[in-house]
């Protein structure tokens, strides 16, 4: 049995996201101490033990990544309110550069330092996949000093020892031990750098397996005192970038260490790092190329690991106890408050993930400026506004623009109320593609978390909610998440719910007609506005019998807007001739006869003519209703050369079965994808001009 001590008697928190880094951590305790109760909102695995007097929390991430990070962080922190510094150990990708201590090698040791300007770890930008454009986002906070000092300590007494201090304490990992035998030295002659233009040959392969040519290798220096099987742990201090994606470019590698003078990439510091002082130590277990493989990570990990004990012998015990100060107290307040907002944060996502802002945004952003407003002028619009327990519905044809109707008044409502906490707004977007997460349990989840997420606080129902199901793994039925929705509606003194495409909620099970039925409930209880738009559906029209209805239709003015807004679209010598822009706008505002959708099409299709004489033809010749449009359409597709029509019937094809709406870029990594292939390769990425050339794709 080892030690029992309180949470208040651990003063170090030791970070490190994977197994083989967590097995490297454990083996450099002096002594490890008994596990302690935690918080239920706690779901972090602790190691507890003591190195060199100092009493050290050691905990891992389920995920790698900046935000499993930062959630680690401010848990443990929470449990531990003593925490004062942490330690990020673990392994990382390295640059091929050379510092004051050599060349850096695989199995060689970086430390954050601050450096130049930067703090010791720079965060990149994170989600933008593509090769060469990852940017910088900023400084993190510097290592605190206590550690920055004990660094230095270690690097001037290691310099004179005849022993590497390192090295043996890598060999506290008894690697005789069959479950330890990665975490022996694989060997200099495993070291491999690759010229940085020359890709590994198949994914999944060592370079042995699948043949990369040895030729393209390059030379590395080596020392005549190092021992092939026990070489001297060189360790290089300096700036870490951080970031949430993989490195696997050596040319973006490069790039980015001649910008900013990065000697190792990884992906946890900036999570850490937002407001808790670390140190980052990271054991360089490849390049940051193609050809990485598993082979250095135990090595990696273990001399990572072996370097983070002996800061702790180099840490007066007193000095971190000091830091313990009179701020403890703001900062343990600081920290119960993040933590605080990431529980409510928790309760939100398990309700129900917010499906509906990124929609919103996005079809907002379509919205021609100054359009929509014959609509939100409208006594209709007004009235409902003003008055409480209010159902507008409104009905348009296939195209006539209700979505993005939906979008500028969800956003009027969210522009008048959004700072009044009394005001509720709720918003559905309706999608028959989206039916396996539209069922009725999902849209009152829905409905439930964003109310929720608008009250100053949780209602006690909802968390309640929460309690009940999350440790059992299960979710609300319907009546509970109609109870919890009831009960947050309680809490708004106006409250407004806007639903578009309702012909596109499904009728199976019933879900369209309980969900309404559950709509007009909490509009009768609670005094809920309501307005709904669709298709004209006979069975949809009998709900909303005695309701005040407006019709959606593109108006004259909004084409005419829309029309000006794009008309530098078509050729140039379209803008020198008013007359030829007055008939553009004429005809096509005759033709699509309240089929907003039609105008953008039929202006792709103008802007294809070379001649005013040309344009004058098609407008004579504009096709009427969305059939003949997207006929035409596919015509055009079906005269392009094989490769643009391949390309816009693949894209097409993404764009229709996709279970979601594609991002560019994730559309663009998609149509590169070819048969056979383990891995993106980027050569067969289109461009965005690409993918639009010539107007290749019409619908």
């Amino acid at each position: 049995m080892g030690k029992t001590l309180s949470h208040q008697d651990y003063t170090v928190g030791w970070v490190c996201p994977l197994e083989v880094e967590q097995i490297a951590a454990v083996a450099m305790l002096d002594e490890e101490h008994e596990r302690l109760p935690q918080p239920p909102t706690d779901h972090n695995v602790y190691t507890l033990g003591s190195i060199a007097g100092h009493n050290v929390a050691i905990a891992g991430l389920h995920l790698a990544g900046n935000s499993p990070a930062a959630t680690v962080v401010t848990q443990m922190r929470t449990t531990f309110p003593n925490l004062k510094f942490g330690m990020l150990v673990g392994i990382g990708g390295g640059v091929p550069v050379r510092t004051e201590n050599g060349m850096i090698r695989l199995g060689h040791v970086v430390v954050s330092k601050p450096t130049g300007g930067h703090s010791g770890a720079v965060q990149y930008d994170h989600g933008k996949a593509k090769i060469g454009q990852f940017e910088r986002t900023g400084a993190l906070a510097p290592p605190p000093a206590v550690l920055l000092n004990a660094a230095q300590d270690l690097a001037v007494k290691r310099a004179s020892s005849r022993k590497d201090p390192i090295q043996v304490n890598i060999k506290r990992i008894d690697t005789g031990i069959r479950g330890l035998r990665r975490y022996k030295h694989p060997g200099m002659s495993n070291d491999h750098l690759y010229k940085a233009n020359y890709r590994h040959r198949e994914p999944g392969l060592s370079c042995n397996e699948c043949g990369c040519d040895p030729a393209q290798r390059i030379p590395r220096p080596t020392d005549d005192d190092d021992d092939d099987d026990e070489p001297y742990v060189e360790v290089h201090r300096g700036t870490i970038a951080s970031g949430e994606l993989v490195v696997k470019d050596p040319v973006l590698r490069d790039k980015l260490a001649k910008e900013y003078g990065f000697l190792c990439f990884e992906m946890e510091a900036a999570g850490a790092l937002a407001d808790f002082p670390c140190i980052v130590i990271r054991g360089i277990s490849d390049y940051c190329d193609s050809h990485k493989d598993d082979r250095w990570h135990g090595y990696a990990a273990a001399a990572a690991a072996a370097y983070a004990r002996l800061l702790f012998f180099h840490m007066p015990v007193d000095e971190v106890r000091r830091y313990i100060s009179d701020s403890a107290e703001t900062d343990i307040h600081h920290v119960r408050l993040r933590h605080d907002d990431q529980d409510r944060q928790d309760i939100l996502d398990w309700i129900a993930l917010p499906d509906y802002g990124s929609h919103q945004s996005h079809f907002l952003e379509r919205q021609q400026p100054g359009t929509c407003r014959w609509f939100l002028d409208s006594e209709a619009y007004q009235a409902w506004l003003q008055m409480r327990q209010q159902t507008l519905f409104c009905p348009g044809i296939p195209g006539a623009g209700k979505t993005i109707l939906t979008s500028v008044l969800i956003n009027d409502l969210q522009k008048r109320y959004g700072d009044d906490v009394s005001v509720g707004v709720a918003y559905i977007y309706c999608n028959f593609q989206w039916q396996e997460k539209q069922k009725i349990n999902d849209l009152l989840a829905s409905l439930l978390r964003q109310l929720a997420e608008q009250s100053s606080s949780l209602p006690g129902d909802v968390k309640e909610l929460y309690r009940r199901h999350k440790g059992r793994k299960t979710r609300p039925s319907f009546d509970e998440l109609s109870n919890s929705l009831h009960s947050v509606a309680t809490t708004y003194a106006r409250l407004f719910i806007v639903i578009d495409a309702l012909d596109e909620c499904q009728r199976s099970d019933g879900c369209r007609a309980r969900f309404l039925s559950e709509l007009f409930d909490i509009q009768k209880r609670h005094g809920a506005n309501i307005l709904a738009t669709s298709r004209v559906i006979q069975d949809i029209e009998k709900e909303f019998e005695g309701s005040v209805r407006v019709e959606i239709q593109a108006k004259d003015d909004d084409v005419q807007m829309y029309l000006d807004g794009h008309m530098d679209k078509l050729l140039s010598f379209v803008l020198s001739n008013p007359d030829l822009q007055r008939l553009i706008k004429s005809t096509i505002a005759e033709t699509i006869n309240g089929m907003f959708l039609l105008a953008p099409l039929h202006m792709d299709e103008l802007a294809q003519e070379a001649t005013p004489g040309d344009i004058e033809v098609a407008l004579q010749n504009l096709p009427r209703g969305l059939s003949d449009t997207y006929e035409r359409a596919m015509l055009r597709i079906e005269g392009q050369g094989g490769g643009l029509r391949d390309l816009a019937k693949k894209v097409l094809s993404l764009v229709c079965h996709a279970n979601r709406a594609l991002s560019t870029a994730e559309l663009q990594h998609a149509v590169a994808v070819r048969a056979g292939q383990l891995e993106l390769n980027e050569k067969f990425i289109p461009t965005l001009e690409t993918i639009g050339l010539r107007n290749a794709i019409k619908l």
